[in-house]
C-alpha cells in the first residue's frame, strides 16, 4: 500500500466546514490503495469545536499532532475574546470593540499569508522527522489556511518528494479581501506565496472551476467537494406542522445583512398570503434576530450545532437557503454546506451569481434553482411552488443519483491524481 502524508491545519476535534473534505476523504484512501498519515495541530485556533468528529476518525489511521502557539493566548494581552478571532472574515464595523478593530487590523495589513503561519514551524519540524522515517509516494497540504502550502514547499525543495496542493477556497482573490483594503507592500507578499506554490507544486486541484481559471496555472484540476451518504443513514425525513426553510453556516457582515433582506421579505409573503413558515439560521453563536421584527415568520436560531446534528436539521426541512457572499469574485463560491444540502436530498433555493459553480451545480443534478439576490418575484415563486406541495402533501426529495458528489467519487479522483504523479 503506499502512503500519503497529509498537511491540515484543521482536524477533529475542530468543528465547523473546514475539517470536513480531508477529515471524509482519509478515510476512503485506503479502499483505493493508499494509506494516510495526518499532520495536524494539538492546539489550533479553532473557529468550533465538535468533539463528535474524533468518532469519525478511524483508530488505526496515523495522526501526529504538534503543539503551536496559540493567536488567541497572544492576543489576549490586548484584550482579546475567543469570538473576536479573524475567521473567514476580515470585516470590521466603526462600533466593534477596539480591541476587535486591532486585531483584525493587524491581521489584514502585517500578517500574509493568514494568523496560523506560526504553527508552520512545528507542522514543517514533525513533517521532516516523519519522511526521514517513513517511504511516502507524496504529501498533500491543504488550505485555508494556505500558510500549510508553505511547508510543502518547503519539504517538495529540500527532498524533492511529490508534492500536490489543495485549494478548498481562493487565496489572494478570497472575498474578504476585497473589502479588507490591505496595504500594497502585504498584497504582494501574499501574490508571491501564492504564485511560489501554485508554481512549484507537483499537482494542484481546487473545488470550483472559476478558482481553477483565476489562478496562473493551466492544468489545475477541479475536485469538488462532496457529501458522505454514511452519514444520512440514521435519519429520514419528517413531515412538520409548520414549512421550514434552514440555512446552515456562520453570519458574517454581508451574510447577515442579506439574511435580514430575506426574512423581511419572506414575511411579508407569509402576511400576503397566510403561509405558517418557519426560518431557522443553523450554526451562528450570536442571537442576530433579537431586535428583528416579524409579524408571521417565526425565526429560530440553534446556535453552534455538532455535524450529526446539522445532518439531521438538513434531512428535515422542507427548503434549504443556500448564501453565496455579495463579492466582486463570487462565481467560484463552493461553500461545504452546499454539498450536504445535495446529501440531505432536500430541496435548494440558492441565492447568488445565476452564472457562477454553484447555480451549475444546482442546475446539472436538478436539486435546486439559484436566483439573483434582486430576483424577489423568482425565488417567492419559487418558494410559494415548494409550499404549495407540502400542503398538498406532495412534496418532491431530490432522490435522483448524486453518486458524483460524494466522497467515494471525489476519493477515487484524488487517488487518480496521485497515480499519474507517482507513474510520471
Amino acid at each position: 500500500m503506499k502512503k500519503v502524508l497529509i498537511i491540515t491545519y484543521y482536524w477533529p476535534p475542530c468543528g465547523g466546514a473546514g475539517v470536513q473534505r480531508w477529515l471524509k476523504i482519509s478515510k476512503h484512501l485506503s479502499q483505493f490503495g493508499w494509506l494516510p498519515t495526518i499532520i495536524t495541530t494539538e492546539n489550533g485556533d479553532y473557529p468550533f469545536y465538535d468533539s463528535s468528529l474524533l468518532r469519525e476518525v478511524p483508530k488505526e489511521m496515523n495522526v501526529v499532532r504538534t503543539k503551536t502557539p496559540s493567536f488567541k493566548n497572544i492576543l489576549s494581552i490586548f484584550g482579546y475574546k475567543e469570538k473576536q478571532l479573524p475567521y473567514g472574515s476580515l470585516e470590521t464595523k466603526t462600533n466593534d470593540a477596539f480591541s476587535k478593530r486591532l486585531i483584525y487590523y493587524i491581521r489584514a495589513q502585517f500578517v500574509a499569508p493568514d494568523a496560523r503561519v506560526i504553527w508552520n514551524r512545528y507542522g514543517l519540524r514533525e513533517a521532516e522527522k516523519l519522511i526521514k522515517e517513513n517511504d511516502f509516494q507524496a504529501v498533500i497540504t491543504t488550505g485555508p489556511p494556505h500558510s500549510s502550502h508553505l511547508i510543502g514547499l518547503n519539504l517538495n525543495k529540500k527532498y524533492g518528494i511529490t508534492w500536490l496542493v489543495d485549494l478548498r477556497d481562493p487565496w489572494t482573490n478570497i472575498y474578504y479581501y476585497q473589502s479588507a483594503k490591505r496595504n500594497f507592500v502585504i498584497k504582494a507578499i501574499d501574490r508571491y506565496f501564492e504564485n511560489k506554490v501554485i508554481t512549484k507544486a507537483d499537482a494542484v486541484i481546487t473545488v470550483s472551476e472559476h478558482i481553477a481559471k483565476s489562478l496562473k496555472r493551466r492544468d489545475i484540476k477541479v475536485i469538488h467537494n462532496a457529501f458522505d451518504s454514511i452519514d444520512y443513514l440514521p435519519y429520514n425525513y419528517k413531515a412538520s406542522n409548520i414549512f421550514r426553510i434552514k440555512f446552515v453556516g456562520n453570519l458574517n457582515a454581508s451574510r447577515k445583512d442579506e439574511i435580514i433582506r430575506f426574512i423581511m421579505k419572506l414575511d411579508k409573503l407569509c402576511v400576503i398570503d397566510n403561509l405558517n413558515i418557519e426560518f431557522s439560521v443553523i450554526g451562528e453563536q450570536e442571537d442576530f434576530a433579537k431586535d428583528l421584527f416579524t409579524e408571521r415568520i417565526v425565526i429560530r436560531n440553534t446556535g453552534f450545532l455538532s455535524h450529526k446534528n446539522v445532518i439531521e436539521e438538513c434531512v428535515n426541512s422542507e427548503l434549504l437557503l443556500l448564501l453565496i457572499n455579495r463579492a466582486e469574485v463570487n462565481k467560484g463560491i463552493l461553500t461545504f454546506k452546499l454539498f450536504e444540502y445535495l446529501g440531505s436530498q432536500t430541496k435548494i433555493l440558492g441565492l447568488g451569481p445565476t452564472d457562477g459553480d454553484a447555480a451549475k451545480i444546482l442546475r446539472e443534478s436538478n436539486t435546486g434553482i439559484m436566483y439573483d439576490y434582486h430576483d424577489l418575484d423568482g425565488y417567492t415563486k419559487y418558494i410559494k411552488g415548494v409550499y404549495e406541495s407540502w400542503t398538498g402533501n406532495k412534496l418532491e426529495r431530490n432522490i435522483q443519483d448524486l453518486n458524483k458528489y460524494s466522497v467515494s467519487f471525489t476519493t477515487e479522483m484524488i487517488v487518480k491524481v496521485l497515480q499519474s504523479l507517482s507513474l510520471s
